[in-house]
């Protein structure tokens, strides 16, 4: 064994001063707290963005394409189905899926209670793995030709305010001209927690709403498309505009392509915010764990300032000195770590699984704080501590080679 790890790891094992050993355990205790809080704040931020993304795109699409002429009121040009990209771009490396959609306002009403809603119709080429992910009661909507009831799948949101269930009627009336309406059987309930998504959209058949608007069998509001990589979101946008936006409609319209951040501006803009708060964070709990490691070092330096003297004296080196004792903090800081990832883990265990801290799901999208478990931003964080502190606690070693051996020897 070299002997800086030998002596480094005696210092460690064999001290028995009462100062010094408090410093370490306070030292522990703070490099501890430090990792663990920023392994948890990677773990929220992270679970945050997936969580929110993940009903945003459920909801809609990853890309939309639509009438470049349509009005923001939700009262939308149709544009034909009939196109050379549909669905021959699914083969594009990188796209997933593409289908089709129309949506039309509507006012729901169940007794006295009404509700301003936004239908939106969907074909028999619907994805509808978000929805059964979120399911509640019932199932999702079948396209069953044989069917005479019109389907329809809303949120618990929704029932609730209504006062319905799996199994009732409810009466929809489309304001336009002439007025029309028409009921629905409730099929399934769905609850995201994306509060000002849940309270807004109802899901039917393309047929109902394509008949309601007068539109043709191959006339829709527009197409879904899919990625498989969210990371790439630009890069397929492109890609898509590149197959329908430049196009010219017989109309003499154009469709417009737009990306889930292009129509939720706002809600980016505050994950963007959140990702900067977790820097700050990262910087202050490095900062933290430095200031009290290089406490605790100078401390230790100190203390054992008659040891260093006579290492001098019969001939070591400054930088051998010192590597014992930065050795010695990376054994305290490396026990720091391990508790801190194990308390990091239990956190974030709790909260995955027992959803111990709720939210205000109207204020932050989700009901309860996120917590992403995956191993990779432990791995990370470790990482950087480690590197970062190794690099830093050079710094406070330097006061070893001001000690003078005839003034430190007998120090006490």
């Amino acid at each position: 064994m070299r002997l800086e790890l030998f002596m480094a790891h005696r210092l460690v094992h064999g001290a028995n001063n009462k100062v010094s050993t408090s410093v370490v355990k306070i030292a522990i205790a703070s490099v501890a707290l430090s990792v663990a809080v920023m392994i948890v704040s990677m773990a929220v931020i992270i679970g945050f963005k997936n969580e929110i993304m993940d009903k945003v795109v459920g909801f809609g699409s990853c890309i939309n394409i639509v009438n470049r002429e349509s009005s923001a009121n939700l009262e939308t040009l149709p544009i034909s189905s009939q196109q050379d990209f549909y669905p021959s771009i699914e083969n594009e490396n990188g796209i997933s899926h593409i289908q089709r959609f129309v949506i039309k306002p509507a006012i729901f009403k169940a007794g006295q209670d009404i509700s301003g809603v936004v239908l939106k119709g969907v074909g028999s080429e619907y994805d509808w793995s978000f929805f059964q992910r979120n399911l509640l009661e019932g199932n999702v909507l079948t396209s069953d030709d044989t069917s005479s009831q019109r389907q329809i799948l809303i949120s618990k949101k929704m029932s609730d305010l209504l006062k319905l269930k799996v199994g009732d009627n409810l009466v929809a009336y489309f304001i336009q001209d002439p007025p029309r309406m028409r009921k629905y059987y409730i099929s399934g309930i769905y609850s995201t927690g994306l509060e000002e998504y849940d309270k807004t959209f109802a899901m039917v058949d393309i047929r109902d709403l394509q008949k309601l608007n007068g539109w043709k069998e191959d006339q829709i509001t527009g197409f879904e498309v899919m990625i498989d990589d969210f990371n790439r979101l630009d890069e397929m946008t492109e890609l898509v505009r590149d197959f329908a936006g430049y196009k010219i409609l017989d109309d003499g319209s154009m469709m417009k392509v737009a990306s889930v951040k292009d129509n939720n501006h706002a809600l980016f803009d505050w994950i963007t915010l959140t990702e900067m708060n977790v820097w700050v964070i990262l910087a202050i709990m490095f900062f933290v764990a430095f200031v009290n490691m290089s406490t605790a070092l100078l401390i230790i330096i100190f203390e054992k300032a008659s040891m260093i003297g006579l290492l001098k004296a019969i001939g070591s080196t400054n930088w051998l000195i010192r590597k014992i004792f930065i050795l010695q903090s990376l054994y305290i800081l490396l026990k720091g770590i391990i508790i801190g990832n194990i308390i990091a883990l239990l956190i974030i265990l709790a909260q995955h699984f027992g959803h111990l801290i709720p939210l205000d799901a109207s204020s932050y999208y989700v009901d309860h704080v996120p917590c992403d478990l995956q191993f990779w931003y432990f791995v990370a964080i470790d990482f950087a501590t480690i590197l970062v502190m190794s690099v830093m606690l050079v710094i406070p070693s330097f006061a070893i080679s001001k000690m003078q051996p005839a003034k430190v020897i007998g120090f006490k």
